[in-house]
């Protein structure tokens, strides 16, 4: 393969290693179309094809009615699906990437996926090789390529604005940015500045889109300004690094924009898309309320969000998702498990087809003490993707509390290999390894796994789960050595040193 020349369109590698498989928008399993779909984002058919499939409200959302934009994690679970289909379909990838250095953001994430997770070869090289396969624009994006040159940009930049707003919902943010970035040396317009704002939120580049987000609210009208300084709240509420977030901040930008909202004439605040701004600026204010302990006052809002909204139009009241899962999170804090149970039923009654929320209901099941419907609600959100690790993990630990711990490690194994990045799914695994007594089979994973990127807390029960194995065969002085290693990163811990003393007290 060869990475496409300098584009602005995203997923150059990635299609052409798609053609080569046969894999294109009209030719491809049913399964692939909502992973494609981030791949191919104008191509009509397809998108229709998805939205009309059993899909959530999420899913099936148009640019003109999205509400939640999809960030990096799903674009990744996007890859996995694609990467395993041609693994498992035609057997052992082996891909040589020439011209490395022209890889776009997102095609290179998805080759780090395919060999983590997926076990593909993949060798990058930075020369050149006329005979590599390379992705020729389809003609939908030849036609966005040629209004992307000075003489036609002024003309098209309406269009130009409609199509990367169509790769913003699909989840290609990396092209949705390029494309911001011409529009923004002939236009500087509200629609280019929301444009690039939510389109550095989704890939994490929160600090420039703080920037987007000021100079969408400073340049439109008041709906603009009312809609910029509530995604701006929302940075330092949820999407800002840890570091930067502020509650206070947060909720002193949510009452600037109600405040312009009450300031506007009654015909523009009763029209149903400034109900909407309403609803989810004090649905946002809720969040405030959440985090500091005020649930009830929280849960008066969303009550009277999701009443707002039903009397609203279909396109508007159909986002009381939103608000009625954020209810079900308030009755979960507070320790009302009935009431939070069915909220979530409520909720999947309206949009099945969300596999997270199928997670949230499982650990409120699961901590009302029904583990077997708890085990249910995750075996639903694997069911609808089963390249979520998170929805595996949590279904090895429900397995676990139900004495299947053998189940439980094969969940868990499932977790570490779709996600390798994150330790507990491999110091999960273990465990379950142990408990079900296989412990030859355990032996496998913990050579080297302790090491200094690990958190304390993790250190610590790897350190203890690796002692217990050896003491399991018999090799006392064996079992200091896991605890000694993760001493000396954490020589203060307790549970190591204890585990320490007890060890010597075998071995005495």
């Amino acid at each position: 393969m060869s990475a496409s020349p300098r584009s602005p369109i995203s997923f150059g590698v990635l299609k052409a290693i798609l053609k080569c498989y046969g894999l294109t928008p009209d030719t491809h399993p049913d399964e692939l179309s909502q992973s494609l779909r981030l791949v191919y984002p104008l191509n009509t058919r397809l998108a229709a094809k998805v939205r009309a499939a059993s899909t959530s409200l999420t899913d099936a959302a148009t640019s003109n009615e999205q509400i939640r934009f999809f960030q990096r994690q799903r674009a990744r679970r996007s890859y996995v699906r694609i990467a395993e289909h041609i693994a498992r379909e035609f057997g052992s990838v082996v891909i040589r990437v020439t011209a490395a250095q022209e890889l776009d953001v997102p095609s290179r994430e998805f080759l780090e996926v395919a060999v983590r997770v997926c076990g593909w070869s993949v060798q990058l090289c930075f020369d050149s090789d006329t005979n590599a396969h390379h992705h020729v624009p389809s003609p939908e994006e030849q036609r966005l390529l040629d209004m992307l040159s000075a003489f036609s940009l002024v003309e098209h930049a309406g269009r130009i604005s409609s199509l990367a707003f169509d790769y913003v919902n699909s989840g290609d943010a990396w092209t949705a940015i390029s494309l911001g970035r011409v529009l923004q040396n002939v236009e500087h317009s509200p629609r280019v500045w929301n444009l690039l704002a939510i389109a550095h939120a989704m890939v994490d580049e929160t600090v420039q889109a703080e920037f987007y987000y000021d100079r969408w609210g400073a340049s439109g009208l008041t709906v603009d300004a009312i809609r910029a300084i509530y995604g701006k709240a929302m940075l330092y509420a949820r999407h800002h690094p840890a570091g930067l977030r502020d509650l206070n901040r947060s909720a002193d930008l949510l009452n600037q924009a109600y405040a312009l909202i009450q300031q506007l004439i009654p015909d523009e605040r009763g029209e149903d898309a400034v109900i909407f701004d309403e609803v989810f600026n004090r649905n946002g204010f809720a969040l405030i309320l959440f985090r500091r302990g005020n649930v009830e006052e929280a849960v008066r809002l969303l009550r009277w969000g999701i009443e707002t909204l039903t009397d609203t139009g279909e396109k508007v009241a159909i986002h009381r998702t939103v608000l009625i899962y954020n209810l079900a999170q308030c009755f979960k804090q507070e320790g009302n498990l009935e009431a939070a149970i069915a909220t979530y039923r409520e909720l999947l009654e309206v949009d099945p087809h969300m596999p997270e929320y199928h997670l949230e209901a499982a650990k409120c099941l699961a901590a009302a003490g029904d583990i077997g419907s708890a085990l249910a609600a995750c075996r639903a959100a694997i069911s609808l993707d089963d390249t979520l690790a998170s929805a595996w993990a949590l279904l090895g630990v429900y397995e676990g509390e139900n004495s299947s711990h053998g189940a439980a490690a094969q969940a868990h194994a499932r977790a570490a290999s779709l996600d390798p990045g994150t330790c507990t799914h491999a110091t999960n695994l273990v465990y379950s390894l142990i408990l079900a007594e296989r412990i030859e089979e355990a032996v496998n994973y913990i050579d080297g796994w302790i090491d200094s990127t690990l958190p304390r807390e993790e250190a610590e029960r790897r350190a203890s789960l690796s002692a217990e194995i050896f003491l399991r065969q018999d090799r006392y002085p064996d079992a200091l050595e896991p605890i000694d290693a993760a001493l000396a990163l954490f020589p203060d811990s307790r549970v190591l040193n204890a585990n320490r003393e007890a060890i010597l007290s075998m071995t005495a």
